[in-house]
């Protein structure tokens, strides 16, 4: 299923955290609320983002995480996904404009959703756009239990 809606940023805290390290493309935590107002994808979300960028010549990147609650093609449930994008001097870069829905983050309707997608501006309006399958969540053996993925994560366990 390929999904796309325009969206509004309502809310936009800086976190005031930074790294004591100083770089070209200073970097800054961001809390972000949106909204999603299309046909085929209506809702919202809560983001957690972190951005690298230098106002003087226009470039950067952000990595960001989506908690989405809302209905997508006609399925309501949450999910979550993440993306990045970078520009560089001003000018989009659009291979590096990334989303893929967290697996197994999905409720609801939304159970088994994956896929991918990306977040553009066009003609100054904010457009995400989504291609997702569903799957069911199936017993798979080969699966890692939960404590020992976190512990791939997280350094020192």
């Amino acid at each position: 299923m390929r999904a796309t809606s325009s969206f509004q940023i309502d809310v936009w805290d800086a976190n005031g955290r930074a790294p004591d390290v100083e770089t070209g493309t200073p970097m800054g935590g961001f809390f972000i609320r949106r909204t999603f107002d299309g046909d085929e994808i209506s809702g919202s979300s809560q983001v957690l983002m972190v951005s690298a960028f230098n106002t003087e010549n226009g470039s950067g990147t952000y990595v960001a995480i989506d908690a989405f609650e809302g209905e997508i093609g006609g399925r309501r449930g949450t999910l979550n996904f993440w993306h990045t994008s970078t520009v560089d001097h001003g000018r989009f870069v659009s291979e590096d404009a990334l989303l893929k829905v967290v697996p197994s983050s999905g409720t609801g309707q939304l159970t088994g959703a994956q896929g991918t997608g990306r977040i553009l501006n066009r003609n100054d309006q904010e457009l995400l756009e989504l291609n997702l399958e569903f799957r069911g969540e199936e017993d798979d053996d080969a699966a890692m239990d939960g404590e020992a993925a976190i512990g791939k994560l997280e350094p020192g366990r």
